[in-house]
């Protein structure tokens, strides 16, 4: 009987240094996910501040989208009065000694 309860002592010996290396296990892959959270809630944050960005360039391209849609029709409108001043001094002189331009 003595034999049995040695070798009963030994199995459980071994079983609780099996479960202390899982434990141990344990707590160091417990470690790194919680590390992996803290990337990624950062890597979140981050997202978060490129869309706002991104948000806010968006809006500053539309805005210059319509500045520039602004100057095009001012310059449309400069290009049809310098045309009717250039008609308007061809037909003042009453001639071609005004040069035209190229259109």
């Amino acid at each position: 009987m003595e034999i049995g309860k040695a070798i009963l002592a030994k199995s459980v010996e071994t079983l609780m240094e099996k479960a202390a290396d899982c434990f141990d296990l344990a707590k160091t892959q417990q470690n790194m996910a919680d590390k992996q959270h803290e990337v990624a809630a950062a890597q979140h944050d981050n997202a978060d501040q490129q869309h706002e960005l991104a948000a806010k360039q968006s809006i500053s391209a539309e805005k210059i989208d319509a500045n520039a849609d602004k100057l095009e029709a001012d310059a449309s409108k400069l290009n049809a009065m310098g045309q009717a001043l250039e008609a308007s001094a061809v037909e003042t002189l009453g001639d071609t000694m005004v040069v035209q331009r190229g259109r």
